[in-house]
């Protein structure tokens, strides 16, 4: 199949080299022809624009990086969708394509178009339920007209995603039962495909090197570490992360913090104290990391958390910290109501799940915080793998490149 991929996530965003770079240079392996359309943001093009490029070309993958616009705010999404828009349309025009394949949202509009064109074949990868995400979790308030007035708008953009859609994609099965419902729906398949982690690249650090790095973090080897991975903000319950470690915390002193990502230590102590909670600054350690080094970071945690704002929005979320936490080994303690992340969970055996936020749901969770100590990471590196190991994503691409028809469910079912 000849397809045309649109992405407003850069690939050399964090999550584009997680999420996107690697599910498209594996199916382009199988001899599907694909042309990506990114847009990138200056600093990121600049540190791994070549090296995206390499393995493109490698791969037998076009490429066609556009400039991602952060300026004016608002004006500047505006533009790009403009930009994005056209150059699909260019694109589509120089080459005919099976079908376009459109990763969220904002890159609909110009599959739409597209397809009005071209007739060619279109797949929304609608990934979550990105208008009900962005109101939920406060980026645009329903009080502000201006939120109102985006919410209004992206909604009946779906509407019509959604009817003109050759082909669905969403990350979990609850999303996909609600889909179902919608009277938009006209009866695409819909295909499951979580968000998967590469095995080969997240995988635990042996002792030796897990030692060593925690003692580069100031941990020592004994005191426990809680783990937190990602971006922090509107959908991510850092709150609850902090209240979790208060409740470790009160019936073991040693414990400790690691944060990998681009977070403010200062901020998170900040954000601590107004909940009342104390937080030396020998219990919290911070580290920016680049994909390859992920695992080294992930290794030197004990538990990792993964709490996300239990609202709508939530039934068609697959966090990617969770694969990438338990090909690592590492168990999680999660809160349910967010996509299959409980079936996961429990198919792995590889954690604990809130049932709310109550403090009674906190301690428990602190008691089995102990007992996950206690977990053979091989063995729940291995339970994981069969759900949300990288090739299963790459395979469920294939298949629905070779059959846009039928759908496909990787992971759990």
């Amino acid at each position: 199949m000849r397809v045309l991929y649109i992405t407003y996530d850069g690939l050399t965003d964090p999550l584009g080299q997680s999420q996107v770079l690697p599910y498209l240079l594996g199916t382009a392996e199988d001899g599907h022809e694909i042309t990506v359309l990114s847009f990138e943001k200056p600093d990121r093009f600049a540190l791994l624009g070549s090296d995206v490029e390499r393995r493109c070309a490698a791969a037998g993958m076009r490429w066609v990086p556009q400039r991602f616009r952060s300026r004016p705010p608002y004006l500047a999404k505006a533009i790009d969708q403009a930009a994005m828009r056209r150059e699909a349309l260019k694109l589509a025009g120089e080459g005919r394509f099976d079908a376009v394949h459109c990763r969220s949202y904002p890159s609909a509009v110009a599959g739409v178009a597209v397809k009005q064109r071209h007739g060619t074949k279109l797949i929304f990868d609608m990934r979550g339920f990105w208008p009900d995400s962005r109101r939920e979790g406060g980026r645009w308030n329903s009080s502000n007209p201006l939120g109102a007035l985006l919410y209004r708008h992206w909604k009946r953009l779906e509407t019509r995603f959604v009817s003109d859609a050759d082909h669905i994609v969403t990350l979990a099965q609850s999303a996909r039962s609600e889909i179902e419902t919608w009277d938009s729906y006209r009866g695409a398949p819909i295909s499951v495909i979580p968000c998967c982690a590469d095995f080969e690249l997240f995988r635990p650090s042996p002792a030796e090197e897990r030692a060593k790095t925690r003692k580069e973090l100031g941990f020592a080897e004994d005191e426990p570490v809680l783990l937190y991975v990602g971006s922090l903000g509107t959908i991510y319950r850092l709150s609850d992360h902090l209240r979790l470690f208060a409740a470790i915390r009160e019936r073991d002193s040693s414990i400790r913090m690691l944060f990998v990502g681009h977070h403010d230590a200062e901020d998170i102590r900040n954000q601590s104290s107004a909940l009342g909670i104390k937080l030396e600054r020998s219990e919290l350690a911070v580290v920016a990391a680049e994909r390859p080094q992920m695992s080294k970071w992930i290794s030197a945690g004990d538990v990792g958390t993964c709490f996300i704002l239990p609202k709508y929005f939530s039934l068609a979320v697959s966090p990617t910290k969770l694969g990438e936490y338990l090909a690592c080994g590492v168990p999680t303690i999660a809160n349910g109501n967010v996509g299959d992340v409980e079936a996961v969970i429990e198919a792995v055996d590889g954690g604990h799940v809130l049932k709310d936020f109550s403090r009674a749901e906190f301690s428990e969770a602190a008691d089995a915080f102990f007992r996950l100590l206690e977990r053979d990471r091989a063995e729940i590196r291995e339970s994981a793998r069969k759900l949300l190991d990288l090739p299963l994503a790459i395979d469920a691409y294939r298949r629905i490149y070779s059959d846009i028809s039928t759908a496909v469910v990787a992971g759990i079912e």
